[in-house]
């Protein structure tokens, strides 16, 4: 019997259950969230009740000097659970999280659900200058991941339902659909989300706001004021500030990750790194103990306009120095709740300043705290569209439109004119990651080589005879024919093309050559668990249509053939629109000669203790080494190199010339441990290698 389909195609039926399941994250999301607060309120009762008043901490005066005993007790605790869960504890992880969902299968560790929200309360618990938005949204992400995962989606439809998942935990946190929609589809998905897609996160933000409002009812985080607009006028205050803020959004990305490059560096274990952190977010705490946690009760405190100038300034300082130490450090939790303490008090700090100069063209405290909010989130996050629909439902109305769009949209501008990544992008751009790739690149990214290559392959035994090649190349479609030795090892490839070049030249020596003997021994090749993008962009590298797939490099055994043909085919199947996404140019393109390319090579631990000057790249190779990351420093950028530089491994350098050459180059690298300088092989010598 037909199954019951209520008349829909199967299609139709598809999305109707992928509706159903996004219910299921938003209202698993809600749970969520709620579990979280629950974990925070026991952590903080613990940390700042029952150890404060054992420390007579809450007596004030020189007791306050106990405060840095709370966040290294704090420490201990994280550190047990880091030892547990490790490499899923520490440190603020949101831009992983990015990077697994735009750049990876977007498949979650269940593991998270727990991992991030015990991390994260341990450290709201005793003090730590974080925020809690980032761990639920990574949260709610491993719920729609698991969901995805128990109904065996596809990679695009698990990424919706995490994205899903996030936002439910967002818009459960601050009581907003809307903004937890726009997170999840401008943040999560970097505004990649189509219309179908976004219908489904929409499911899952509503959901989610529906089944908290009706357990916990319709409290926010935030007491928010009447916002109120005097004048027109107005809006060129406004506007002052978000240009104003948007030097500090700038500023704090780049201090933020300053910090944290520091922490990296250091020669300690993790835990003293955490400890360290701690104390030194302690020791601000002593002066200013409403830097402790994300500070939401502080918040509402300045929009409701109780600060003076000096308390405002000084807390926005306390939190910028504490949360860059505390995430820098290690401290798990996420890096909202700092950006809206900031924000808020740089907002009231902006409004006591205007109020002297410019009286006439300044409204009341609160408005302006409110408005800075959401332009310092704008500055940071690069996400104008989460931050104004957030203040939109937080003042439940539509008078702070004009001044936050002004404020916000500036703040972004001057940010973005400033410093190009935002907070959670910069670190990935360091790393050479960047998110914002185009469609048919991204789709490419997520397909091995291994699930398009094929196996029914022409090869040639490195001892066939010149005329039976000929004859093979003659009676295949193939451009290349893999050579193999006779355990199936690929030991070269000849390119079809290339015969009747040797034929010319070379016509008297036929019956003396052999496959091996004109195969390119250093040829490229690729591994079966490489994407379809690093494919393609080899193939463009060394103008071919087809690569071996092997099974390891240099020699490993054959496996088969990935083509142009195999990449075009998969990428009609799975994309719906090639238009290509808006990105931002930052400078002019450099157009290589034919032939040649730049890439990045990091140096093993082979080469470790050598130097440019002996590899001497340039004269053996005809490679040029053009700048050179440490890894010490990965944080630092590439910069020259000299050419006595001692090479360590895990170095990233910049070398460029033609492909043959840079694989050589490669090797020479790999071996360079029993090499030494004035043994080094010829440059004819290493250029054919066997031969």
């Amino acid at each position: 019997m037909k199954p019951p389909g209520f008349g829909l195609r199967t299609d139709q039926v598809e999305y109707v259950q992928l509706i159903l399941l996004s219910v299921l994250v938003g209202i698993l999301g809600a749970l969520g969230n709620l579990g979280f607060r629950a974990l925070i309120q026991l952590a903080t009762w613990f940390f700042q009740r029952i150890e404060w008043n054992l420390l007579q901490i809450s007596r004030g005066g020189y007791y306050h000097l106990l405060i840095p005993i709370v966040l290294l007790s704090g420490g201990v605790f994280i550190m047990l659970l880091d030892r547990v869960f490790p490499e899923d504890v520490l440190g603020y992880g949101f831009p992983h999280f990015l990077e697994q969902i735009n750049l990876g299968s977007a498949r979650i560790k269940r593991s998270w659900m727990f991992v991030k929200a015990m991390g994260a309360a341990l450290s709201l618990g005793c003090g730590a200058s974080v925020g809690r938005e980032g761990p639920i949204a990574q949260i709610g992400g491993a719920i729609g991941s698991a969901v995805a995962r128990l109904r065996q989606l596809s990679p695009d439809r698990v990424k919706v339902l995490v994205a899903a998942g996030a936002g439910a935990g967002i818009a459960t946190t601050f009581n907003a659909p809307i903004g937890g929609l726009m997170f999840a589809q401008e943040i999560v998905l970097l505004g990649h989300a189509e219309l179908a897609n976004l219908t489904l996160l929409i499911v899952a933000t509503t959901s989610a706001v529906v089944v908290s409002r009706a357990i916990v009812g319709n409290d926010t985080v935030f007491q928010v004021p009447q916002f109120v607009l005097r004048s027109y006028w107005e809006m060129l205050t406004y506007g002052a500030m978000g240009a104003t803020l948007g030097v500090l959004g700038a500023g704090f990305i780049r201090f933020f990750h300053y910090t944290a490059g520091v922490f990296r560096r250091m020669k300690a274990p993790e835990w003293a790194k955490l400890e360290l952190g701690l104390a030194l977010v302690g020791i601000i705490a002593i002066v200013w103990p409403d830097n402790l946690s994300d500070g939401y009760p502080v918040i509402n405190q300045a929009m409701a306009g109780e600060f003076g100038l000096a308390v405002l300034a000084g807390l926005a300082a306390a939190k910028f120095v504490g949360a860059s130490i505390s995430l820098g450090s290690g401290v798990p939790g996420g890096v909202f709740g700092p950006i809206f303490f900031i924000g808020t008090m740089a907002g009231g700090t902006f409004q006591r300043l205007s109020v002297r100069l410019l009286p006439h063209f300044t409204g009341p405290r609160g408005s302006y705290s409110l408005v800075g909010l959401g332009a310092f989130l704008g500055a940071t996050t690069h996400a104008p569209l989460t931050a104004l629909f957030l203040l939109f439902e937080m003042t439940q109305g539509y008078e702070v439109a004009l001044p936050a769009m002004i404020a916000t949209v500036t703040a972004l501008v001057v940010s973005r004119a400033i410093e190009n990544e935002s907070i959670d992008t910069y670190r990935l751009a360091r790393e050479g990651k960047t998110l914002q790739i185009g469609k048919e690149r991204l789709a490419l990214t997520q397909i091995p080589v291994s699930a398009v290559m094929t196996k029914d392959v022409v090869i040639v035994n490195e001892n066939t005879s010149l005329a039976d090649i000929l004859r093979t190349a003659g009676e295949t479609a193939q451009t290349t024919l893999p050579v193999v030795d006779s355990d199936g090892n690929l030991s070269g490839l000849i390119v079809t093309r290339d015969l009747l070049g040797l034929l010319a030249s070379h016509g008297e020596l036929g019956p003396l050559v052999n496959a091996y003997d004109i195969a390119e021994g250093s040829c490229p090749e690729i591994l079966p668990e490489e994407n379809l993008d690093a494919a393609s962009q080899m193939m463009e590298h060394e103008g071919l249509d087809e690569l071996p797939v092997v099974e390891r490099r240099h020699g490993g055994p054959f496996l088969g053939l990935v083509t142009r043909q195999h990449i075009a085919l998969a990428l009609n199947r799975i994309t719906v629109s090639l238009s290509p996404l808006p990105t931002t140019i930052r400078e002019q393109a450099i157009f290589w000669a034919t032939g040649y390319r730049v890439t990045r090579i990091e140096i093993p631990e082979a080469a470790a203790g050598r130097t440019i000057r002996e590899l001497d790249p340039r004269a053996r190779f005809s490679v040029t080494v053009l700048a050179i990351r440490t890894a010490d420093n990965p944080e630092g950028g590439f910069a020259p190199i000299a050419p006595d530089h001692v090479l360590k491994g895990g170095d990233l350098i910049i070398a460029a010339g033609r492909p043959a050459d840079i694989r050589r180059f490669e090797r020479e690298l790999e071996q360079a441990a029993d090499r030494k300088p004035s043994t080094a092989a010829s440059p004819q010598a290493v250029s054919r290698g066997k031969r």
